[in-house]
């Protein structure tokens, strides 16, 4: 089989030990990021015997943590050269909040652990995404990032099968050592990579060849008062939501990650409520994997698609993809029913996780707020994700199961509608020289 055109541009990259680095940081991310994911409820719910209103509320508290730390550190990241340094620390946050939680299962330890979680889970993407593009430049930023979620996709499904095995043969509480564990080998990826091979103009969304700002480590972009900060922060903002599309894309974030976030951890409630504890860990295992599969090969194909179809119908088929996710789910409360349809997960999933950052830097190019646009998004991500959890919890508690997911469903709905109705393609934005 003859290389691809991604294989040979990376032979002849003076970077690729660097970007070989990240795309293996990606793969471990994976396996550390969520702290313990979708397991944390059915740990919750089998060894502490919380009900779902109390575990929404523990999941709700890493949202809320998520919602208020995006926005600061999506600027931090556009003004920070440090990149590699903030990855360490969030990773070491991660690592406080598990090994908290194993040791100390009480209600303080738990909401604040997922609290570090939620703050750690601010960084990691946007992170990532800006080391990306620092490393390979717009031209390629498509393919890197399909190439990097495929690579975050096989994490989960290494995360799946080894969570899955400590939980099932040993104990939920092994779960977490398991990730500490596994945050070494991150911590090895992120060393790994050369800091001066991430371009802090390109990082920023701000290209020096196309008339963006220059790298100077004095300018505001790159000094570090904290007066000079939030000013920036704010007149970041400002730029940003001046913009019809951002906000429309804001909103349509909102509306995914409403109807998106709540799924997976009701379907782990459903499973812990109908099979054992150690049954439980195999099946969430089982969809885990099967979600991931499919997002890996979604993530891999939509830099590409994205390129040639454009962002808006690969977005708005994500929509679609959620909606029907939540009707089918109705269907039937079989184990391998609910895996079958949680491998639509991965649909949705990898188009936002691809396709979503492509559309951030095509509406932020030459800019230099390619980060905090990031940051603006995920606040939206997690102000979506905390309405989903919070509401769902209740709504599963005294409503039942299959209303929650219809109505999660009907959120999604309305998000395909709103999107397809008021956003524009954005794809001619990435194709044109960006404005000095």
């Amino acid at each position: 089989m003859p290389p691809s055109d991604d294989q040979l541009d990376l032979a002849n990259d003076p970077k690729r030990g660097s970007i070989r680095a990240l795309r293996a940081l990606n793969f471990f991310v994976a396996d550390v990021q969520n702290g313990m994911g979708p397991y944390m409820a059915l740990f919750l719910q089998a060894s502490v015997r919380w009900n779902q209103a109390q575990i929404g509320s523990a999941l709700a508290a890493g949202n809320i943590a998520q919602v208020l730390a995006q926005a600061p550190a999506g600027t931090l990241i556009d003004r920070l050269r440090q990149k590699r340094g903030l990855l360490l620390v969030s990773i070491g946050l991660i690592v406080t909040a598990v090994l908290a939680t194993a040791f100390f299962t009480t209600w303080p330890v738990v909401m604040g652990g997922q609290a570090l979680v939620g703050v750690a889970g601010a960084v990691f993407p946007p992170c990532l995404a800006a080391i990306a593009l620092g490393l390979v430049g717009r031209a390629r930023f498509d393919r890197a990032q399909g190439t990097n979620q495929a690579f975050n996709a096989a994490g989960n499904m290494f995360a799946a099968l080894a969570l899955g095995a400590a939980g099932y043969y040993f104990s939920l509480r092994w779960m977490f050592y398991l990730i500490a564990a596994l945050a070494v080998g991150a911590i090895i990826c992120v060393l790994r990579i050369k800091g001066e091979d991430i371009d802090f103009d390109l990082a920023r969304g701000a290209d020096p060849a196309d008339g963006g700002a220059k790298s100077d480590p004095k300018s505001p972009a790159a000094s570090g008062s904290l007066s000079e900060g939030l000013k920036d922060l704010l007149r970041g903002f400002r730029e940003l939501l001046g913009q019809k599309a951002v906000l429309v894309f804001l909103v349509s974030a909102v509306i995914f990650h409403f109807a998106n976030a709540a799924m997976v951890p009701l379907v782990t409630q459903l499973l812990a409520g109908g099979q054992g504890p150690k049954q439980a860990v195999l099946f969430t295992s089982g969809y885990m994997l099967a979600s991931q599969l499919v997002f890996m090969v979604v993530a891999a194909s939509c830099g590409r698609l994205a390129g040639r179809l454009g962002r808006k119908p690969l977005f708005l088929f994500g929509f679609a993809a959620l909606a029907a996710r939540g009707v089918l789910y109705t269907l039937s409360h079989h184990p391998a029913a609910l895996i079958a349809v949680q491998c639509m997960d991965g649909l949705g999933a990898g188009i936002f996780g691809v396709v979503g950052v492509l559309i951030i830097a095509d509406l932020t190019k030459g800019t230099g707020r390619f980060n905090t646009a990031q940051g603006a998004i995920a606040t939206a991500q997690g102000l979506g994700a905390f309405l989903s959890n919070s509401v769902s919890g209740y709504l599963a508690k005294s409503h039942g199961y299959d209303f929650t997911f219809l109505v999660l469903a009907g959120i999604a709905g309305a998000g395909l509608v709103f999107f397809w109705l008021l956003m524009p393609e954005t794809r001619q934005a990435a194709e044109e020289p960006a404005v000095a």
